[in-house]
């Protein structure tokens, strides 16, 4: 499929979605004395919350470290580019299995380089023009 111009959103990290991940960790960080009895179970479980939470709080996919996403480029022809933190741009192709959401888009990508690399994007990385085009372009294309 080919469009007429090209779309080109350079991200920053999500905020937003470092809020939720924080939230949903937490609340059950919060609960979890109310629902159980004191013991080793109910310690591996805070330890497993908190190593989850450490882990996630600067995920790639939200747009921290060095192999987060920060530049998107849908050329008119159709193709993408996309520049890690290192700004090395690649080519490589949109998934089938990413999801576009009124709220949340996960973008996954397979690099002409090999592997995989996943983006989300709540609407706070970019100027909301870029990203309505964005969402709009992947709404024609899917």
């Amino acid at each position: 499929m080919s469009f007429e111009t090209t779309v080109d959103v350079r991200l920053q990290p999500s905020l937003r979605l470092l809020k939720w991940v924080s939230t949903l960790h937490i609340l059950p960080l919060a609960t979890l004395p109310f629902a159980m009895q004191p013991g080793p179970a109910m310690w591996a479980l805070i330890a497993g919350f908190g190593g989850s939470w450490l882990w996630l709080r600067r995920h790639p996919a939200l747009g921290f470290g060095n192999q987060a996403l920060l530049r998107l480029t849908w050329n008119a022809d159709g193709s993408w580019t996309v520049s890690d933190a290192r700004g090395q741009p690649q080519a490589a192709t949109l998934q089938d299995d990413s999801l576009r959401h009124a709220r949340l888009l996960v973008l996954r990508f397979r690099l002409a380089s090999g592997g995989t690399r996943t983006r989300l994007i709540a609407g706070d990385e970019a100027d909301p023009e870029l990203l309505r085009r964005l969402r709009a372009r992947l709404s024609v294309a899917a």
